[in-house]
This record gives structure tokens, C-alpha cells and sequence, in this order.
């Protein structure tokens, strides 16, 4: 039996390395439908429309940060400051509503504030200073962390009903979070599609050096990249909060590495330039529907960790062989 190929650029390509592009490029939906398959087969909660509108509304703060993840990964950087975020705009919203519905437009402020500044402050120093934006990104988790402590050490808070109808009301019989998770990929998609930064963007994430001598402005572009996933992050923190309906200070704890795994478990290269929010989308649910089976499964917290963490060793391994074989088909 052959085993390998050889491409036009006379270099083999293992069965396994197509086959692990092909999983990069597309199979992730394919995992989707044997998910569904095996939910509806297999456990006989899953399909009731109560379920499928818990796994939509638990779905949406991560699928929401994971649109700007899957922006600043393009560029071939990472945003790991969005969990933090995420959890201090939880706290600082519900701290500022107190349960007052008359306080709901000044939380939303505080929330895009905070969304701007940090994006502003990530991307200014990433851009001035080159810093690598893991390390940079990293240092703003443990300062967000920190300031969500300096806030406050305990639960603090509480939204008002007319807020928790962010997490919790519907329309047509779709949760209000999952459609404002649809118009946000919506957006992001056509913004990719059809529009020079979508362009530039790519080109970036390509060859940033290649960009900056095509007279692309890599400087700007990374900055509204990162400007747009904090704020994006800064929008899913008020969807948490609502969901919540509290303040709670590890709100956002595992919500920047989940991101990552959705991002790469659509076939976004972590190296940059290629990959989309469709694919973004494939990689959410199946994260969603594998917490999901497994809470209804009674599977204990402690395997769902194990296997959280096999997904992630898999996902990185998957997008690492498939960017080697596409350098190597060059």
C-alpha cells in the first residue's frame, strides 16, 4: 500500500499529513454532525429544545470572545488577556447595577471603557515595542486579575431583571445571547470578506515584513485588531455578567485558553494568515456539544478537565502538523 505522494514541488506528503489538512480545513464540521449524531442517538436529553437552548446560551460569552480571538490569531499573534476581562467587566457591571435598572446604561459604558482601554493599551505596546504579544497579553491577565481583587475580594453585585434578559430572554424561540453572538460572527465575516482591513489583516498574519514594504499599515491594523478582541471580549463580560446575575471575581478564569482551543479547533493556523470566524463557529460547538454530552452524561468535573485538556494537546498538534505540511508543499 503507497503511503505517501509526492506534490508538484517534488517534496512526499504522508496519507496522514492530507489527511490532517483536510481535518484542518474542513473536518471540524464533520465532528459537529458526528456529535449530533451521537447526542441524539445516545443521550435522550439532548435533543429537548430546553437542552439545545441551554447549549446556545452557555455557548455564546465564549463563541463571542472567541470572533476577536480568532481576528488577533490571524495577524499570527493571541490575546490572552480576554478572560480577565471578561471577569472584570462581569464584576464591575454588576458592582455598578447593583440591582438598579436605572444604572444599566453607565455599566455598559464601564464595559466599553474598559473594552478600549485595554485593547488600546495591548496593541499600542505590541506595536511600539515589538514585545512578543503572548508574554505581553499574559502580564494583562495578571494585572486585570489583580484590579478585579483590588475591586473587590468577594461576590459583589447583582443585575437587574430587565439586564438578565441579555442571557436569558429569546426571540422567535432563540436565546437573545446566541443571536447577538450570530450578528457579531456575521459582521466579523463580512468584515474579513469584503473589506480592505479584512485584506490586510491576512496579509499580516502572512508576512508581516512583506505587508509593511506593500505599504500595508501593519502598525494600525494590529491595533485595531486588538482593539476589536478587547471590546469583544468586553461585550461577552456583559453577557457573562447577565448569565451570572453577580459579580463573582473568577467569572472569566479559562475563557482566554478555551478561545484559543475554538479558534484552532476550526483550522486557524496559530502561526497566522489563514483560517475564519466560519471555522470558529465548527470549532464552538464542538467544544459546546463535548461539555454539554458530558454534563449530561454525570461525567465528573475532574475527567471533563481530562479531556478538555486531550482536545487542547490534540487541536495544537493538529494546527502544528498542518502548517509544516503546507511550508513543505510551498
Amino acid at each position: 500500500m503507497t503511503v505517501t505522494t509526492t506534490t508538484a514541488l517534488g517534496r512526499p506528503t504522508s496519507a496522514l499529513g492530507r489527511s490532517v489538512n483536510a481535518l484542518g480545513r474542513a473536518g471540524t464540521w464533520w465532528i459537529v454532525v458526528a456529535l449530533v449524531v451521537i447526542g441524539l442517538v445516545g443521550v435522550s436529553q439532548f435533543g429537548s429544545a430546553t437542552n439545545l437552548q441551554n447549549l446556545l446560551r452557555q455557548g455564546s460569552a465564549l463563541g463571542i470572545v472567541a470572533i476577536g480571538q480568532t481576528l488577533v490569531i490571524l495577524t499570527g499573534g493571541m490575546d490572552l488577556s480576554v478572560g480577565a476581562l471578561m471577569g472584570l467587566v462581569a464584576v464591575l457591571a454588576n458592582g455598578t447595577m447593583a440591582g438598579r435598572p436605572e444604572n444599566i446604561p453607565a455599566a455598559v459604558a464601564i464595559a466599553i471603557v474598559a473594552g478600549l482601554a485595554v485593547g488600546l493599551f495591548n496593541g499600542t505596546m505590541i506595536v511600539k515595542t515589538r514585545i512578543n504579544p503572548i508574554i505581553l497579553t499574559f502580564g494583562m491577565l495578571s494585572v486585570l486579575q489583580g484590579l478585579i481583587f483590588v475591586y473587590t475580594d468577594k461576590t459583589v453585585g447583582s443585575s437587574p431583571p430587565e439586564f438578565q434578559a441579555l442571557a436569558y430572554g429569546s426571540i422567535a424561540g432563540i436565546p437573545t445571547p446566541a443571536l447577538l453572538c450570530a450578528v457579531i460572527l456575521v459582521g466579523a465575516w463580512a468584515l474579513l470578506r469584503y473589506t480592505g482591513f479584512g485584506r490586510y489583516l491576512y496579509a499580516v498574519g502572512g508576512n508581516a515584513d512583506h505587508a509593511r514594504r506593500a505599504g500595508i499599515p501593519t502598525g494600525r491594523v494590529l491595533l485595531a485588531t486588538y482593539v476589536l478582541s478587547s471590546l469583544l471580549a468586553a461585550i461577552a463580560g456583559l453577557v457573562l455578567a447577565a448569565r451570572l446575575g453577580t459579580g463573582y471575581t473568577l467569572a472569566g478564569l479559562g475563557f482566554e485558553i478555551d478561545a484559543v482551543v475554538v479558534v484552532v479547533l476550526g483550522g486557524t493556523a496559530l502561526t497566522g494568515g489563514r483560517g475564519g470566524v466560519i471555522g470558529t463557529l465548527a470549532g464552538l460547538l464542538v467544544l459546546s456539544m463535548v461539555n454539554n454530552l458530558l454534563n449530561l452524561l454525570a461525567v465528573s468535573a475532574y475527567v471533563q478537565q481530562v479531556i478538555k485538556g486531550v482536545i487542547v494537546v490534540a487541536a495544537v498538534a493538529v494546527s502544528g502538523i498542518a502548517e509544516h505540511n503546507r511550508r513543505n508543499q510551498r
